[in-house]
C-alpha cells in the first residue's frame, strides 16, 4: 500500500500542471529533463538483473548516485528560495496562473479536459492516501493510462512556442527575484547547471558501457 501511495503521489506531482510549473520543473522541461528525479536510478538495472558488474561499472554507479544526491540537494535549496519568491511577489503568482491556464488550454483538445483529468488523478491519490483501501489491478492500470496521456499532452504543450515564451519569461522573473533576495542563489544556479551536465555525461557513459558490453 505505501509503495502504491508513493508512486501515485510521484505520478501526480510529475504530471500535474501546477507542479510542472515549479521552478525546478520548468527548468527540467526546458533542459530536456536531465534532472528528473528518477534519472539516477532509472538508468540502472536492478541488482538481481545484473549478475556481473565490473569494478568500472560499480564505480560509475556510485558516482552517479553521489552526483544525483548533490543535485537534489541543490534543487531543494533553490525550491525553497523559489517558494519564498512567489510568497513575497503576488505578481509572479499571477503570471504562473496564466501559464498554467495556457498549458491546460493547449493540452485540452478533442473533448479532453486537462484540469478535469488532473483533479481526477488527485482524487484517486486521496482515495488511497490513508492505506485503508487497496486499488485493484484495473484501477492501477487505468491510472497509469490516464497519467501517460496527461504527460504526453503536457509534453506536447511545452513544445508550443507561446507556452515556451511564457515559461521562459516567468522563469527569468523568478530567477531575478531569487537572486535579489538571496545572495547565494546565483551560485546555486551555476552549481545546478554544472551538476546537471555532469549527470548527463555520466548517463551517456553508462549507456556506452552497456552497449559496449
Amino acid at each position: 500500500m505505501s509503495v502504491w501511495n508513493q508512486k501515485l503521489r510521484k505520478s501526480v506531482m510529475a504530471a500535474g500542471v501546477s507542479a510542472a510549473l515549479a521552478f525546478s520543473g520548468a527548468a527540467v522541461a526546458q533542459q530536456g529533463g536531465q534532472a528528473a528525479p528518477h534519472g539516477g536510478q532509472g538508468g540502472a538495472p536492478a541488482q538481481g538483473q545484473m549478475p556481473e558488474m565490473t569494478d568500472e561499472q560499480r564505480q560509475l554507479m556510485e558516482e552517479m548516485r553521489s552526483v544525483q544526491q548533490e543535485l537534489q540537494q541543490t534543487q531543494a535549496k533553490l525550491s525553497e528560495m523559489e517558494q519564498q519568491a512567489y510568497e513575497n511577489n503576488p505578481e509572479l503568482g499571477q503570471k504562473r496562473e496564466a501559464l498554467q491556464a495556457k498549458i491546460a488550454e493547449k493540452m485540452s483538445s478533442g473533448g479532453y479536459d486537462a484540469e478535469k483529468e488532473f483533479e481526477e488523478m488527485k482524487a484517486t491519490m486521496s482515495k488511497y492516501e490513508g492505506g485503508e483501501q487497496q486499488p485493484s489491478e484495473e484501477e492501477v492500470e487505468a491510472f497509469r493510462q490516464q497519467q501517460q496521456e496527461f504527460q504526453q499532452r503536457q509534453q506536447q504543450a511545452f513544445q508550443n512556442e507561446e507556452v515556451q515564451s511564457m515559461a521562459q519569461d516567468l522563469r527569468g522573473d523568478v530567477e531575478q527575484v531569487m537572486k535579489e533576495n538571496n545572495p547565494e542563489a546565483e551560485e546555486l544556479f551555476a552549481k545546478m547547471e554544472k551538476q546537471s551536465e555532469e549527470m548527463q555525461q555520466l548517463r551517456e557513459k553508462a549507456m556506452e558501457m552497456r552497449q559496449g558490453g
